[in-house]
């Protein structure tokens, strides 16, 4: 295993509104289940995170080199530069004292090790600024993918910053900023209607309220939702997401996995991808030997 990590690490460093519609029953969720083609695309939680340091360059190469798509943090730099990184506090995920992200400069994060932590196959890693993400997907991606931008902190010049980078990468389609307050949201969208805006939704009561509002685009669902309820969204052009991230055996439940796919989402972020992507080769295996 340390030695496929080494190579895979020297490979990432060398190359880096409608009318509003009653939810539907059996007839349009038999529909619904037949268009449905292939698998979801997976999204990696914070890149590969169980394999290379998280919110790195070598996270994210290896997501694109297997064909998955990946969520990263967004935080800004004391002298205003986009970067990604999950925490606040450097501490955890670096060699550096504990200290805010916010309070330095990019020169000084990029002094810092953002790899030795997770494994000495990675020392030498640098925290990565939005832009070289962005760099490496416009570059690597292989076909469709989504690219989850967590904002974590972001300035109001940051907000210019963020759109800007995803209109040079050409990847509008490809990607949505969540988490980030309403306000911003609508900020975001007056600086260029075309990029998307995803939001978590933990309540299936709320479908129709935000589709009333029209603001979201990208629904991140935190319960697997029913075939009807996929097909509501899709028929009012949204893409719907099953947030199924975090650690924990409770995160690896294969039935959740299939129940999601079953309904027709379009993608599924988790910190398992790699095991998502082997239970559904497996399945699909099984299932051709029946015929």
């Amino acid at each position: 295993m340390r030695i496929l990590l080494t190579v895979l690490f020297c490979l990432c460093v060398s190359l880096m509104g409608d009318e509003k519609k009653p939810l539907t029953k059996e007839k349009d969720e038999e529909k619904a289940g037949a268009q449905k083609k292939g698998n979801p695309i997976l999204i990696a939680h914070r890149g590969l995170l169980h394999h290379a340091p998280e919110n790195t360059l070598p996270a994210f190469a290896s997501c694109l080199e297997l064909g998955i798509g990946f969520e990263l943090d967004i935080r800004t730099t004391k002298d205003g530069h986009l970067v990604v990184f999950h925490d606040d506090n450097v501490q955890r995920t670096t060699d550096g004292r504990a200290r805010s992200v916010r309070q330095m400069t990019l020169a000084q994060l990029k002094d810092l090790d953002a790899g030795s932590w997770f494994d000495t196959a990675f020392a030498g890693v640098r925290i990565p600024t939005l832009e070289e993400a962005l760099s490496l997907v416009s570059e690597r991606k292989r076909g469709q993918t989504i690219i989850a931008l967590n904002v974590k902190h972001l300035t109001r010049q940051g907000e210019s910053k963020l759109i800007a980078l995803v209109e040079k990468h050409k990847l509008l389609k490809e990607s949505f900023a969540f988490d980030q307050s309403d306000e911003m949201s609508r900020r975001l969208k007056k600086l260029n209607p075309a990029f998307r805006i995803g939001k978590n939704v933990y309540n299936r009561k709320n479908y129709n309220m935000l589709l009333e509002e029209g603001l979201v685009d990208c629904f991140l669902l935190a319960s697997i939702p029913t075939v009807g309820e996929v097909l509501h969204l899709h028929q009012h052009d949204k893409q719907v997401l099953f947030n199924y991230a975090g650690p924990g055996p409770e995160r690896r439940n294969k039935e959740a996995w299939k129940r999601a796919t079953e309904a027709g989402v379009d993608g599924l972020l988790t910190d398992y991808p790699l095991d998502c992507q082997a239970f559904w080769r497996n399945a699909a295996t099984l299932k051709q030997r029946k015929k």
